[in-house]
């Protein structure tokens, strides 16, 4: 092994330039800028153990001198796969890898609510790829996809091994192109074939309505940048209307920005409340109490299915714990962790997960879910039971008003 090491010491620089930044990318080595370094200080605090990665430097050093091939090596295709490999021996099911494209469309979707595709959310659950949601009235809920759904097969292609960076490339597309996708359902024993013509997807994070006299819905559908604003407005408008009590309606909701998930929840309760705990790698939890004011309080229900995930799950819990909002519907996803995007020197980027929250009284939801108070499975007897168990609701506080 010494003979081995010696030859790799008598390597130009220039034949493993290349490869320096490969593995700079894998270690935490970036190469940057003195501009850019800044950036970068955070992520690599900690120390690499070398010597355990100089197999990884060894066997890309052999490739690149000692592999056959018929075709050119991409070397580009060998730095991500390799990240790839990282990311997925972590068993992080969250974690993926982004190419430059990808992290454009990623950090623009966060902020601006807008992407070409089929309007669903999806996620590694069990090793299996799995629809957290579909967007409501998007290509794929109007074909006929659900939240729960495994998606087996993209165009013809098992997605069995496949990386969850592949999925979501393969599912996004251009405007009018269409893709087959192969569902396995619980409770139906033969797959689901459907075809998706994509299309420009407009996330709005909020929609309200007047169900009936007295009664008012404020549908979270994701939580962007702009969310809590646009949970103001609706709230504004129904007041205006005079109502009496709220339906809150987390159905479908995958989540998002966990900033904005929070600041939407503070809505509804008093500034200072502590209404999250967050854990970090080491263990160690911090609270995070409420930074805004509470600008209603009005009787509330609200609505959770087994799409309601992440940032959805954190509002729901909120509710419940805090407020004891009755929760009606279904058991929610079960997502309690959170994700971070790090950008990369070459523009690309990765995504996995940095941290875990816990409910207010320290409730742990991940791979789990919350549990509604009020079991409805059926989505048309959700609505009904959320009027009636808020009317209920009304007419007591009214009752003990009158006393």
């Amino acid at each position: 092994m010494s003979g081995w090491k010696f030859e790799v010491n008598k390597l130009q620089k220039k034949h493993l330039a290349i490869w320096v930044i490969i593995i700079a990318v894998l270690l935490g080595f970036i190469i940057v800028t003195s501009v850019q370094a800044n950036r970068y200080d955070t992520y690599f605090s900690t120390e690499i153990d070398s010597d355990k990665w100089q197999p990884l430097l060894e066997t890309i050093y052999l490739i690149k001198n000692q592999y056959y091939s018929e075709k050119e090596i991409d070397e580009n295709k060998l730095m991500e796969e390799a990240i790839r490999g990282v990311l997925k021996a972590t068993g992080d099911p969250y974690a993926r890898y982004l190419n430059e494209e990808d992290l454009k469309i990623e950090t623009s979707d966060r902020i601006e609510g807008e992407f070409s595709g089929l309007g669903i959310v999806i996620a590694i659950k069990d090793d299996k790829l799995t629809v957290i949601t579909p967007y409501q009235g998007s290509p794929a809920s109007q074909a006929g996809v659900k939240a729960g759904d495994v998606i087996i097969q993209i165009d013809g292609e098992s997605t069995v091994g496949m990386p969850l960076d592949e999925a979501v490339r393969r599912l996004r597309g251009d405007r009018g192109t269409k893709v087959v996708i192969q569902l396995q359902r619980e409770g139906i024993e033969n797959p689901i074939t459907v075809t998706v013509i994509r299309d420009i997807i407009k996330i709005k994070s909020v929609e309200f309505e007047l169900l009936e006299e007295g009664i008012g819905l404020i549908r979270v559908i994701e939580y962007h940048g702009r969310t809590n604003l646009e949970v103001e407005e609706a709230i504004k408008q129904l007041k205006l209307l005079e109502i009496k009590g709220l339906v809150i309606d987390l159905r479908n909701n995958p989540g998002g920005l966990l900033s904005s998930a929070i600041i939407c929840s503070g809505l509804f309760v008093p500034r200072d409340t502590n209404v999250l705990f967050i854990e970090d790698r080491n263990g160690n939890r911090e609270s995070l109490e409420n930074p805004v004011d509470k600008i209603v309080d009005l009787p509330m229900v609200a609505l959770i299915n087994k799409g309601t995930a992440s940032g959805a799950e954190i509002m729901a819990g909120i509710l419940q714990v805090i407020l004891k909002t009755p929760l009606i519907g279904e058991t929610t996803f079960g997502k309690g962790v959170v994700q971070q995007i790090f950008p990369l020197s070459h523009q690309g980027g990765v995504i996995f997960t940095i941290s875990k929250y816990y409910l207010p009284d320290g409730t742990d939801i991940n791979g789990k879910g919350i549990q509604p108070n009020i079991l409805v499975e059926n989505e048309e007897e959700q609505i009904h039971t959320a009027v009636q168990e808020l009317k209920r609701i009304i007419n007591e506080k009214e009752k003990n008003v009158s006393k």
